[in-house]
């Protein structure tokens, strides 16, 4: 399932530029556009979220279980964009792809199923760092949601004051977040989430997972309350 945000931070533009424009863009960008998905390690699903990226003209997607073979994601070559992922031995569920702005990749706080990136950005005038990060959170975990990695890394950019973006399929149920019940992942990591300063950013109910026998939205992107 696709899950497409914009953020306040919004829209690059496309188009023929030289290298002088894209270094002024790399440092201007203002807006910045998401999209969300779960490949499945489906070959087909890389190829739609191919075209999608680079019609719609996506500055960053946040993509969990990509098509990874010979240590390597395949089939998400995408003109002027980075692959972020952790580059250790065990294969990675999530990774973010972003197109050519000011950003770099974390990988101090990215692991398996976690993967982090700061970007800079220009709000009233004066540039400013944003933290975007995307988390898998297993179904079959042992452990409720959130992850240990993630409890950790949202606690850090709280104390150090930084601004933090986080989207995750968190397989759990709650309906604050526009699911149709509420089970004890869900409970789980909502109680986490008001210790924290983030707000649940998802807008309306459409479901982000469905199988033949039911619709769900597990989806989700927090975001500074004060943002």
């Amino acid at each position: 399932m696709w899950n497409t945000l914009h953020s306040p931070f919004g829209v690059l533009n496309q188009g023929g530029r030289n290298k002088k424009e894209e270094e002024r863009e790399r440092i201007m960008v203002s807006t910045i556009s998401f999209i969300q998905a779960n490949m499945q390690h489906s070959i087909a699903a890389s190829g739609v979220l191919t075209r999608t990226v680079g019609v719609k003209g996506i500055d960053m997607a946040r993509v969990q279980k990509q098509w990874y073979r010979v240590n390597c994601i395949r089939g998400l070559n995408i003109p002027r964009n980075t692959h972020y992922y952790a580059r250790r031995k065990e294969r990675p569920t999530a990774c973010i792809i972003a197109r050519n702005m000011n950003a770099c990749g974390l990988p101090g706080f990215s692991c398996r199923e976690l993967v982090a990136n700061l970007i800079k950005h220009i709000a009233d005038g004066a540039e400013r760092r944003l933290v975007v990060c995307y988390a898998y959170l297993p179904y079959g975990s042992e452990d409720p949601p959130p992850s240990m990695e993630l409890e950790e890394f949202v606690r850090y950019c709280k104390n150090d004051n930084i601004c933090l973006i986080v989207g995750c399929d968190s397989n759990a149920h709650y309906t604050v977040w526009g699911s149709t019940n509420c089970n004890g992942r869900g409970e789980s990591l909502y109680a986490f989430l008001i210790t924290t300063n983030l707000d649940i950013l998802n807008q309306g109910k459409d479901p982000t997972f469905c199988n033949v026998s039911r619709y769900e939205l597990t989806d989700i992107t927090w975001d500074p309350m004060d943002f």
